[in-house]
């Protein structure tokens, strides 16, 4: 559809200026679906492991037909939003030492605006250290994401998002008889996007898993991941009410072999606050070298 013709909540006979500040808000809505290459904790992302190479690969999915305002309120239910990325990437345990470089792939598509993204994406450096702490495992990380992906300044629909982000996080991991407990805190500076002088706003992340042992080889849990984000900023000043919030819950069902694990997730946003409100799929695959 024409958006000199309709607006994002209906409204016709849209101004230039009004659609120039309604392009902007969908961009930033991106921004909380894509912060960094990851989206929720998994089992044993905090556990210590054997000292060696792994490669994880991360095949996700996400689609959202509904944005929501700064109070949580639908604007628009026929957005199409679509985005499928395969993540890759390579990790080695000292074991007290990690280090991972991350490298996705994807393809993002927003019906409604006829655009469409296809390429490499934002690329990821991390490392950490395990703290020595017996009782539970408890690994803070740095990642710093660089702006390697596919972008254009004109499109709302990119690959990449044309800024760094610097993220410290803390991922634990404790084991209690047949059930674990795997969360993280993470938070990102989002540092600006030159092209359109925009800073997306600061992002806390708090993320949990319960999981339960069905076999020595199988275990399910309830997950829940839960954003929150200051106010956007253009050009240095802050825009009031542009800051995002999305609450997402949904299980994870976690298998392991002789030679791999997988681990599969499904996510929901039950609520979201300038962000859009959609369903969250992901298939991860462990391998030791």
């Amino acid at each position: 559809m024409d958006i000199a013709k309709k607006n994002y909540a209906g409204v016709y006979n849209m101004g230039l200026p009004i659609r120039s500040f309604f392009l902007l808000t969908v961009v930033l809505c991106l921004y909380s679906v894509f912060p960094n290459n990851s989206f929720a904790v998994n089992f044993y992302d905090g556990s210590r492991a054997k000292e060696g190479f792994y490669f994880l690969t991360y095949t996700y999915a996400y689609y959202a037909d509904e944005t929501t305002d700064k109070s949580g309120k639908a604007v628009r239910k026929d957005f199409g939003l679509f985005s499928a990325q395969e993540i890759l990437r390579f990790c080695y345990y000292s074991p007290d030492f990690v280090a991972t470089v991350v490298v996705p792939f994807g393809y993002t598509k927003i019906s409604s605006m006829d655009q469409d993204s296809f390429g490499l994406g934002d690329a990821s450096l991390g490392a950490g250290y395990f703290l020595p702490v017996k009782q539970i495992d408890i690994l803070p990380m740095l990642f710093i994401k660089f702006p390697t992906g596919k972008y254009d300044a004109a499109k709302a629909a990119n690959i990449g998002s044309n800024q760094y982000d610097i993220a410290p996080m803390v991922f634990m991991h404790k084991t209690m008889g047949d059930f674990s407990i795997d969360a993280s805190v993470k938070y990102y500076f989002r540092l600006k996007n030159n092209d359109t002088g925009v800073s997306p706003g600061d992002e806390l992340r708090l993320e949990g898993l319960l999981g339960y042992n069905i076999t020595d080889k199988f275990k399910l849990g309830p997950s829940v991941s839960w954003m929150i984000s200051n106010d956007k900023k253009q050009n240095g000043s802050a825009v009031r009410g542009s800051a995002r919030e999305k609450l997402s819950v949904g299980a994870d069902f976690y298998c392991r072999f002789s030679w791999l694990s997988v681990t599969l997730t499904y996510l929901y946003d039950v609520h979201t606050e300038n962000s859009p409100q959609g369903h969250f799929v992901q298939l991860k695959t462990v391998y030791r070298f």
